[in-house]
Order: C-alpha cells, then structure tokens, then sequence
C-alpha cells in the first residue's frame, strides 16, 4: 500500500512501507531480476541481440549515433553499458527527458515478451503488493530510505512494472506478446527504424490464469487520491522548468505557441514539413564568404562551442597564444557568420559581435540582405543541423572533417521571409534571457550552501581545541596502480575548476592511455588536479566514480581513520587558508597551467579539528553536494527543454509570429550565467581562437 507524500517539491513523490512491499535492490536477491540491471534476460531487436534491458534503453538514447549504440550494445555488462552512455549524454537525442519514460516502458515490455516465462512469472510471483526499486541516490526511478524506515520518492520503474504486471493479470496479456515500435520520432537502432517484437509461439507461464486487473494504486489510483496517476503523463519529466517561472513561461509563450495553419513537405529528410510560405535555400544563395585582411588593429575574435563568437578578453583569457602576424588574420564586420571548419558539426559558429579579425584557417559568411545572422546561428547550433554538417564534412579520419567553404554553400536551410527570421531571433534571444537569468537564480541556492559550508569550516579551524597537524601525518598520498590489459576498458576522469567536482572522460582500452600512470579510484578519495589545484579543481570521488581511474597528474589524498575525514579536507581546501596553500604550492609560468607539489604541500601544518567537528563539515559537504546534483539535474532538464525549443521554432514547427515579447526589467545578465553550463558541458565548452585553428 501506498500512501501519498507530503513532499511539496513534487506530487508524484510516493512513500513505501518495506515491509508490505516487494522492494529490490541488488540483481542476485529474489526479485533481482525485475531490475534493468538483472542479466539472464536476453533481447533481440531487429535482428540485434541485446543482453540487457538496460543497454537497450541507454542505447535509445542515441538514435542518431549508430557508433554510440553499438559501444552501448557490445558490452557484457549492464553497468559498463551505462558508462558507456555517460561521456555521451549531453548529445541525447533532443526529447529525451520527455520520451525516456515511454522508452522505459517500451523495453520492460520487450523483456517480458521475450522472456514470456521466466520474467512474467517474477512479475506475478509479487502478487498484488507494490513493487519499489530501492536506490541510494535516485528518487526519480526508484525510492530512497527516509530516517522512518519507509521508501520515498517517485519509483517510476517500480510502477512501470506494476503496470506491467497488471496488465498480464487481466484481459490484455495476450497483446504483450506483440510489441508495436514507439509512436516518436527517430525511434531507430542502427540507423534502421525499430520494429515490431513478437513473443515466442509457445511460450506460457506454469500456473498463469489470466483475470480483469485489480486496482493498484501505480496504474488507477482512486478519485481520493490528490497525486496524478503517472501513466496518464506518459512523458513525465522530474521538473518542467520553463513552466516553473512566469517569466520564462511569457517569453517562451509555451501555452500560446501553435502550428503554422499549412504546412508542405521539404523533401529533406532531417527537416520533414515546412510551413507552405517559407522556402528552402542553399547557403550559397544566402552568404557570401569574406576573405579580407590587412586590419591588424581590430580585435582578436573566438569561437566557444558554447557561446558562439565573442571579443577576445587579452587581459583575463585562459589561453594566451596568438598568431604573431595579425595580417594573416581575416576580418570579420559586426553581423557575419564566423565558423571553426573543423569544430562546425559540434556547433562552433556564431555571429561576430563587433568588427574584428578571425584565424585564417575559419570561414567568415557575409549575410546578404535578406538575411537575418541571428536566425541562421541559432539553426546552425540544432544537433539536426549539426548531422547534416557531419554529412558535408571531410577529411582523412571522421574527427578530423572539415566544413569547407564550398561544401557550406551547397547545404540547404530554411528560408523564411526575412521579418520572421528577426522575429524568431528575437524570441529566443528574449528566452535566452530569461534561461540565464532563472539559471542564476538556481545558482545563488548552491552559493549560499557553500557560504554556509565555508562560515563552519573557519568556525571550526579557529576552535580553541583545534590542533595544527603537519597534513602528511593524517593523510597519505594513495598510489593503486591500474594493471592495464589490452582489451581491458577504463573510464578515466578530469575536474573542473572553481570545486565544481568530477567529470568522466570517453571510456578507452588500456593499450590506448598511452605511457602515463594511471590509479584507480574509490569513493571518498579527495582527487587533486596537478595543473589546476591553486584554481579550485580539488573534488570528492562520490559512488559514480567507483572503478574509475585518474592519471599520475591528479595526485589522490586519503585521511587516516579516526583522525582525518577527507570532506573535511575538502572544506579546508576550499576555504582561503586551504586555496593560499595550494597557491603557494603551485609554481610554473604564468597563465593558468601551474604544476602542483603535491610532496611539498603534505608538509603543511593544518588545523585538524575533533571527529566531531569534522563530521558536522561532512553533513554539509553533503547538502551542498546534494543541491548541486539537484541543481544540474533541473539546468539539464532546462538546458533540453530550449534546445528542443530552438529546434522547433527555427524549424517551422512551431509558430511565435503572434507572441508578445516582454522586455525583462531586472538587471543585465552576467557572463556568469554561464558557469554552471560549463559544468553540463565539460570539455566542449571549450574556446577555440585563431592560434590553434590548425591544431
């Protein structure tokens, strides 16, 4: 029996007694096997055999990444399978977190078809009691346990199956024999669209009696309960995001926004329909390339995967290598499309911003009249848009391809009339501020956390009891050598600056990583950068980084037992007697990448204060930490719902001729808006400039 949740955050919250619940939480319990995790459920999909619901679901992903699938698919294990998904996953298809939960469905479906005995009589073996997948730190596809005892959270797989099982129970069982492809767009594996799945012909489930489904609470609950049935929102996500704040709700116009009233057909395949008075163009009938040189006093422009083309600041940029001769540069004049042709098919375009000048190796697009540049950047940066790119490309290997000038001009773009381009710009440039300026409000939550965390850690390093400790006498330097065998997999890591914590790199077979050294990782390591320490890149290994490994330049630090807690360490390390010592301790050129000495750092005294103490920084290590993955997890969602917004309105799909767009009142946004982008972006949110075109 359920019962409905109190929580305020989210209605579809419910909360499981244990004991009256079929709950599983490890693969070998008893009803292990209802979890995606469970091996011994064969699939086959077109053709494919799949070992594991799991890599079928995480394959589904990527519908327009063939190579991605088949790494996914390849795997023995569900869990590398998942990892394998995990360096991917801000290329998800666009509607992920609006279909991931019919998908979901569509593959428990699938294991029960094919595996008709076996899993269908798992299902019934719960009877009528909820089904609940226990999770330690995901309540959006399992439950939690709270302090009573009792499961929280939405538990949508364990409803899903409850669901399922139902359904066997009742009339429609013999229709879960046959399973139709999803009704989505771009439903695919391998490029092939998914097909129908059939049961095997005599399979049966001893002892099965079909009967009329029985009122569970997960498929009907009762007109008493206040909580929405989730299965009548079948693209649930956890937050909706431009719905939750009325200021990017007016600017998106969301509730107003409708079809164009006729539609024709592009004849291109990654565009479909078109609204009947827009036209399809090539490039070439839209810009003309810019090569001019010779204003070797303007300034330098750059390309950043995530903010399109900006002024180069010479003063406080990261990278400080130029070309010397500034003749060679090209000129790009305020409104022109500039290009990385190598970066292209990931979104390095934009429009410059001021008249300035552009490596010689990028493209500068001159747009003609009835061209509005705003427009075609935003339909530049779509990932359908971005494929095409790929297709136009070329070059000796795939990451190496280049868009030249010659193939831009052939690809074909939506034209429409030159009065909606700048109204479609405006729209989303108006979105945009309003995306930056919600995304700042987040952010000011998680500022506050650390300012708490922060006031505590120097509260208790000035404690009259503290003792000053040289750091090598409490903690040790961690050296677990990775034996790397060649056909061997790994998932090595990086860290972001400002303690903005752990990233996971591309998965690679040991014989790839090269002659470094390479550790393993465990959960509560303290993972030091060697280059970017005195920067704030110091993180807290969580339970996502178990069995990853960092190389010899991200030293790892472990406190003694009883004596150091390493969240602790983490604190202090980020206060500003911990950041002073990595400064200190960090010596090199000047720019950014300053090597750290990690064997002259463990000789400092530091204030260690009791366990006690310690422990009272940890649960707040721990808020902070839990606001952040809540934070990213809202600013993911956030960040899909525009995409998939830009996607539609420059597309045609959707119509903003008629939406009225409000200025906002509140101040400017900053540039840093953009910091916590750069955590869902990681290594993309790169900036590329005229020295390392050639690269």
């Amino acid at each position: 029996m359920t019962s409905t949740s109190s929580a305020p955050h989210n209605n579809q919250t419910r909360v499981y007694d244990r004991e009256t619940s079929v709950v599983f939480l490890k693969t070998k319990e008893r009803f292990g096997g209802l979890s995606n995790m469970a091996a011994g459920f064969p699939l086959r999909v077109n053709g494919v055999c799949i070992k594991t619901s799991e890599a079928l679901y995480q394959a589904c992903r990527f519908p327009h990444m063939p190579e991605v699938q088949q790494l996914i698919i390849g795997e023995n294990s569900p869990m590398t399978a998942k990892m394998r998904s995990k360096p991917h996953r801000r290329v998800s298809r666009h509607d992920w977190n609006f279909v991931r939960v019919k998908i979901m469905r569509w593959c428990l479906r699938v294991k029960l078809a094919q595996n008709w005995r076996e899993f269908g009589r798992l299902l019934l073996a719960t009877g009528d009691r909820p089904i609940v997948e226990q999770s330690r730190k995901d309540d959006f596809w399992g439950a939690k346990v709270a302090d009573d005892g009792t499961l929280v959270g939405m538990n949508v797989l364990g409803r899903l199956l409850m669901e399922l099982r139902e359904q066997l129970k009742g009339d429609e069982a013999e229709s879960l024999r046959f399973i139709e492809p999803l009704a989505i767009c771009e439903f695919l594996l391998f490029g092939q669209p998914i097909e129908a799945v059939q049961a095997a012909p005599n399979a049966e489930i001893p002892g099965w009696t079909p009967r009329r489904p029985s009122q569970v609470d997960a498929v009907q609950p009762p007109p008493s309960d206040p909580q929405p049935s989730l299965f009548e929102q079948p693209m649930i996500t956890e937050t909706k995001p431009a719905d939750s704040n009325p200021h990017v709700e007016a600017a998106s116009g969301r509730k107003a926004l409708a079809r164009f009233p006729q539609y024709r057909e592009s004849d291109l395949p990654w565009l479909g329909e078109i609204p009947a008075h827009w036209d399809v163009r090539r490039n070439g009938r839209l810009f003309a390339e810019r090569v001019e040189t010779g204003f070797e006093e303007l300034p330098i422009l750059e390309v950043s995967l995530r903010t399109g083309v900006r002024v180069r600041d010479m003063e406080n940029g990261t990278r400080k290598q130029q070309m010397t001769d500034r003749s060679k540069y090209k000129r790009a004049a305020k409104g022109d499309i500039a290009y990385n042709m190598m970066r292209m098919w990931q979104g390095a375009v934009g429009v410059a911003p001021a008249d300035g000048l552009i490596s010689p190796a990028y493209v500068v697009a001159r747009p003609f009249p009835e061209v509005e540049p705003r427009y075609y950047a935003y339909l530049f940066r779509t990932e359908a848009y971005k494929r095409e790119v790929n297709k136009f490309s070329r070059g000796i290997v795939a990451d190496r391809n280049r868009l030249y000038w010659d193939e831009f001009k052939q690809m074909p773009s939506t034209f429409p009339p030159t009065e909606e381009q700048t109204r479609i710009a405006d729209f989303l440039d108006a979105h945009g501020r309003l995306t930056a300026r919600l995304s700042r409000t987040k952010r000011k939550v998680l500022e506050l956390a650390a300012e708490r965390l922060g006031l505590l850690t120097a509260e208790v390093a000035q404690s009259i009891n503290v003792k000053y400790v040289r750091l090598e006498r409490v903690a040790s330097l961690v050296s677990r050598s990775v034996d790397r065998q060649e056909t061997e997999e790994y998932t090595p890591v990086g860290l972001y600056n400002r303690g903005r914590g752990i990233f996971h790199k591309e998965q690679t077979k040991g014989n790839e990583l090269g002659d470094s050294s390479f550790f393993w990782i465990m959960p509560d390591d303290l993972v030091l950068s060697g280059q970017f320490a005195w920067e704030g890149a110091v993180a807290l290994a969580g339970e996502d980084e178990a069995g990853c490994i960092a190389s010899h330049r991200y030293p790892i630090v472990r406190g003694h037992d009883e004596v150091l807690d390493n969240a602790y360490l983490l604190a202090f390390f980020r206060s500003d007697f911990g950041h002073l010592l990595l400064d200190y301790h960090s010596r090199g050129a000047a720019g950014r990448n300053r090597p750290l000495n990690i064997r002259t750092l463990l000789k400092e005294k530091i204030p260690v204060p009791s366990m006690e103490q310690q422990a009272q920084v940890r649960r707040l290590i721990e808020v902070e930490s839990a606001v952040r993955r809540r934070l990213k997890s809202e600013l993911e969602v956030l960040m899909e719902y525009r995409a998939r917004l830009i996607a539609d309105v420059v597309t045609g799909k959707l119509d903003v001729r008629h939406i009225e767009i409000a200025a906002p009142a509140d101040a400017p946004i900053s540039d840093e808006d953009d910091e916590l982008e750069e955590d869902l972006e990681g290594d993309d949110a790169e900036v590329m400039e005229g020295a390392d075109a050639d690269d």
